[in-house]
């Protein structure tokens, strides 16, 4: 009996610190119109949720902070690829893996045929493995090269949505919980804008490296086989306004504890947190698709010699 009121006790306390913590945390909308002293907070009862990992008091006010942080990534301009690395047929031929006569006759074979990467052509041709072209690009990108991949990773935010990982040729590699790592293998380029943008939702940091681009691109087509009802894809997009009323309406359905988005792409990408489960919002833009263009930038100074009769994007993938 005695053991029973001092759990009982310590159960009141424990409520209390946790509510008394909670109190002390200001509501991140500056126009909030909730009581501003934390006794006043303490004495009201609060039903606040996470926004990018700040506090809102009340659903009204995490609404208003979603449409504005909405409008906000609506209104970015996608980065354009990087133009200062080192062109990959440039750097093949410098490690001696490919001729200079090779690049051209592979350049030659992807404008006749008006399809396919330049690394497709290197390995059709004959003129390379299939393992040279992945470490060409890990040394392109300045990435490890991995010879294997796990699809069962095991992180504790599940895995990213495949319209993502279709759009960038990318997949979750392995999940380190001591450093909160996540490492993503690309089987094209590497965009580090994106995965600036995971480590925003996901909460955690990424590493990428890279892969053979068959290996990502059949793993990718045994992934759409399976259903993924965690993931609701809206689009084509044209209004933010719509965005902002459809994520809220989302937020307010699944009670979302906690709420994280960000721009990926030609993507508006919010994961919905509730409890130990997630949901997955992606809103496609009305807008031509800036991840993958036709033709890529050529560096402004080559960091190797080149014939003149050949220009410098003959070497780039």
């Amino acid at each position: 009996m005695h053991m029973h009121k001092m759990l009982k006790t310590l159960t009141w306390q424990n409520r209390w610190t946790r509510r008394w913590q909670q109190a002390h945390l200001p509501c991140g909308l500056l126009s909030c119109p909730s009581p501003k002293s934390p006794w006043s907070r303490l004495l009201t009862p609060r039903t606040g949720t996470l926004l990018q990992g700040v506090f809102y008091c009340q659903p009204k006010c995490q609404e208003t902070a979603l449409k504005a942080q909405v409008a906000q990534l609506y209104q970015l301009t996608p980065p354009a690829p990087p133009s200062n690395r080192i062109p990959l047929g440039l750097l093949m031929v410098a490690r001696g893996w490919l001729t200079h006569e090779q690049v051209v006759t592979a350049l030659a074979a992807q404008q006749s045929a008006q399809t396919g990467k330049i690394g497709d052509w290197f390995e059709k041709l004959g003129f390379a493995s299939e393992q040279q072209v992945p470490s060409a690009l890990g040394l392109q990108w300045g990435c490890p090269v991995v010879s294997s991949l796990d699809t069962t990773v095991n992180a504790p935010f599940g895995w990213l949505p495949l319209a993502i990982m279709d759009a960038f040729q990318m997949i979750p590699l392995h999940f380190v919980p001591a450093t909160n790592t996540l490492y993503i293998a690309f089987g094209e380029r590497v965009d580090h804008a994106a995965l600036f943008t995971i480590d925003k939702v996901l909460n955690c940091r990424t590493r990428p490296c890279v892969r053979e681009r068959k290996t990502v691109a059949y793993e990718l087509e045994q992934m759409r086989q399976q259903p993924r009802t965690q993931e609701v894809e809206f689009g084509p997009m044209h209004d933010c306004a719509e965005i902002g009323r459809v994520s809220a309406s989302y937020v307010s359905r699944l009670g979302a504890d906690d709420t994280r988005l960000g721009r990926i792409g030609k993507y508006v990408w919010l994961r919905l947190k509730t409890g130990t489960s997630h949901t997955d919002l992606l809103f496609r833009l009305a807008s031509e698709d800036p991840i993958r263009p036709n033709v890529l930038r050529t560096p402004r100074t080559p960091m190797l010699p080149v014939s003149s009769d050949v220009s410098l994007s003959a070497f780039q993938r």
